[in-house]
């Protein structure tokens, strides 16, 4: 969101939430919904995060997509 619409990021008011992998997280996270593994809400650690990063992970996630569209219908 940094990177997308940076006026709407009250960085400010970031705050660590549970910084275990997701993958640890995900059946609980599926089955209770995230207030079952972040009091919170929050998942990670925004504290640290900038537009930068942001821009790299919408294209690792942009990258990811394509290489799985491909790989599933070809092209």
């Amino acid at each position: 969101l940094l990177r997308l619409r940076p006026a709407d990021v009250r960085l400010a008011r970031a705050e660590p939430g549970n910084t275990a992998p997701v993958d640890r997280l995900w059946d609980t996270l599926v089955r209770d919904g995230v207030r079952a593994v972040s009091a919170n809400g929050v998942l990670g650690d925004p504290t640290g995060a900038d537009a930068e990063e942001g821009e790299r992970q919408l294209r690792a996630w942009a990258d990811d997509l394509r290489a799985a569209v491909r790989s599933r219908f070809g092209g």
